[in-house]
């Protein structure tokens, strides 16, 4: 735990037990702060949450057995949106491993479990390898594409004396792009007439250069929810992340060459099979196995998109663009009027709530949005300024995610406003952990969209003609549970009166349950 605090940990989640009573003692020695979770699903939540508004590899500590396969969701959900954790986790003594003897905690092979959704999962067996495998972890959160790492410590292991201290080791530097490719990409994109730039979480940071390109070339500028406000949405070539939308897929389509920085393009995002990406494709990624993925590049380019956008951005201003077809302005403002003629009735009503909590949030508010049908317009109808601010989880969609990542993310950028949008069902999943938000005294609105079932399921049963079956779950009178668990509690009467509940929860001196029932008549209005 010292090693760690040297290394820049200041907060742990998780929950004590037999198997890692000496990573306590460490944790009271380096004066890293624990935060105790209600259940390990929520603790490797809450670090998910933490890394995601910090940028720093968020930290858990779990039991063995169990304590993993709880934690196993935030985990994997940390692997597919690329963001950096530290599992720590018990194990049962060595000598019992694979034996089957029915040992407390007992998994057959506790690495294996996790190996699938972790950068990589290791069993150690001596106190020599810590350090090893903390910098390999560490080397591969600040040197490529951050990702879990799960650490399982034997409960006879962590007791055994180390001489000498132990001390963090220099991670490696960030790969940095071809300068010849950066060059064919300024020759593409200088001759192209109707550019597109895609980009995703791995472009965060790229702002000033992102801005440069499309202004230069004339592209519009569409993002995944990872990638929303790199460039701010009121910018005149930003379509938002509306590749959700008919319209800007179609523009997507349409372009003759399309630079794609920082994506993996997940179906999340478009819920569609496969984009359709007909021109030349320009990829810039830190993960060489993205170059080669399911859209291949014409001009791939590996390296950190920061220092490739910079590049780029300095070989374009070189050239004299031959000019899009059309002005950029005026393909975005088409793009976007085609988009919001075809939105459904439902998402209207969406959009409605979503201009209320805009005028209600500030614009450096982060907003951790569950799997629900409100979040999903959320994507291209809660227009945002500012990079790490809109946090989705498309691509893992797991339910239950936004309340635990909302509480993690506000331990960790105390100063900002943070919020979670949550259905009625998936707030069910880690409603436990207001209990855990309340006893930190933090000011947490949960805004919880009450339809009275799991309703994105509900409809597609619907249209495919299949009865309703274990979709319509009963939900609880959710104004006195947050009570009984030490929240604020209020349901939404009207537009203003849910603006006004979002702005005194923001200063309130515990954490506020909003609910906003889809039928009110309110939203019909």
């Amino acid at each position: 735990m010292q090693l760690l605090s040297d290394y820049g940990v200041d907060t742990v989640f998780g929950m004590a037990g037999t198997m890692t009573l000496e990573l306590y003692r460490g944790i009271a020695r380096s004066g890293i702060r624990h935060v105790q979770c209600r259940n390990e699903q929520g603790a490797s939540l809450m670090a998910d949450g933490y890394a995601r508004a910090t940028g720093k590899p968020g930290v858990c500590t779990i039991i063995a057995g169990p304590g993993v396969t709880n934690a196993s969701t935030g985990i994997a959900q940390a692997y597919c949106d690329s963001q950096p954790m530290l599992v720590l986790s018990g194990a049962c003594p060595a000598p019992t491993h694979g034996k089957g003897w029915g040992a407390i905690h007992e998994l057959n092979d506790q690495a294996a479990v996790t190996a699938g959704f972790t950068a990589f999962s290791a069993m150690v067996r001596y106190p020599e390898e810590v350090p090893e495998l903390v910098a390999r972890a560490f080397g591969l959160f600040a040197g490529g594409r951050p990702r879990p790492v799960h650490l399982s410590l034997p409960r006879d292991v962590l007791p055994m004396s180390v001489a000498g201290g132990w001390v963090p080791r220099r991670p490696p530097s960030l790969p940095m792009p071809d300068p010849a490719a950066i060059e064919e990409a300024a020759d593409r994109l200088a001759r192209a007439r109707r550019p597109l730039i895609f980009v995703g979480g791995g472009a965060v940071g790229t702002r000033d250069a992102l801005t440069a390109i499309a202004e230069r070339t004339g592209a519009p500028v569409l993002a995944s929810n990872a990638g929303k406000g790199i460039l701010p949405c009121s910018h005149p070539l930003s379509l938002g992340c509306s590749v959700l939308q008919e319209a800007s897929q179609q523009a997507l389509a349409d372009a003759d060459v399309v630079l794609l920085v920082g994506s993996e393009v997940a179906a999340g995002d478009h819920f569609l099979p496969k984009l359709e990406i007909r021109g030349d494709l320009i990829r810039i990624d830190i993960d060489p196995a993205e170059l080669t993925s399911v859209y291949g590049a014409a001009v791939p380019i590996q390296g950190d998109a920061r220092a490739a956008l910079r590049d780029l951005a300095s070989a374009i201003a070189r050239r004299a663009p031959a000019g899009p077809s059309e002005p950029g302005e005026s393909r975005v403002r088409d793009i976007r009027a085609r988009n919001a003629a075809r939105m459904t009735d439902l998402e209207r009503l969406h959009a409605r709530v979503w201009a209320i909590l805009r005028t209600a949030l500030p614009t450096d508010a982060i907003i951790m949005g569950d799997a629900s049908q409100l979040v999903y317009t959320g994507t291209f109808a809660m227009p945002v300024e500012q990079e790490r601010c809109w946090y989705y989880s498309g691509n893992y969609c797991a339910l239950g995610v936004a309340l635990p990542m909302a509480f993690g993310a506000k331990l960790g950028a105390p100063q900002r406003p943070v919020v979670a949008v949550a259905g009625d069902g998936g707030i069910m999943f880690t409603i436990n952990e207001l209990a855990t938000a309340a006893e930190a005294r933090i000011a947490l609105p949960v805004i919880v969209w009450n339809n009275d079932a799991l309703k994105e399921i509900v409809d597609q049963m619907d249209r495919r003609g299949i009865p309703r079956i274990g979709v319509e779950p009963r939900s609880p009178d959710f104004l006195p549970l947050a009570a009984s668990l030490g929240c604020h509690s209020v349901r939404a009467t009207g537009p203003q009166h849910l603006g006004e509940c979002v702005r005194a929860a923001l200063g309130a001196d515990r954490p506020t349950l909003i609910e906003v029932r889809q039928d009110s008549p309110w939203l019909a209005a």
